[in-house]
């Protein structure tokens, strides 16, 4: 790998700020209700949903909705791939900050 293409390697999918927050919140958790998310990162319910949408197309995450009584129940969690993903990147800036010094 070329040293000037290392920031070409950056996964935008994740890298965007919102995206981020969602993985790595759901990092530290099996499951999490939407509405919790929601509030935990003040994003609204578009904002949330275009971006878990985003991620889950990608496989990082997993979406998956039921019912609680007569309530409508959404429910995120991540993948093996998401994971794998979320740490590929954060290694790639552990890279990229190595070159910096």
């Amino acid at each position: 790998m070329a040293e000037k293409n290392i920031y070409n390697l950056i996964d935008e999918t994740i890298h965007q700020r919102t995206r981020l927050a969602i993985l790595t919140t759901l990092m530290g958790v099996d499951l999490m209700e939407f509405n919790n998310l929601k509030r935990e990162l003040n994003l609204t319910d578009g904002n949330l949903s275009t971006h878990a949408l985003a991620l889950e197309r990608a496989g990082h995450i997993r979406i998956v909705k039921s019912f609680r009584g007569k309530k409508p129940l959404t429910e995120l969690s991540m993948t093996d791939k998401g994971r794998k993903a979320v740490e590929n990147y954060v290694s790639l800036l552990q890279k990229i900050l190595n070159k910096a010094r």
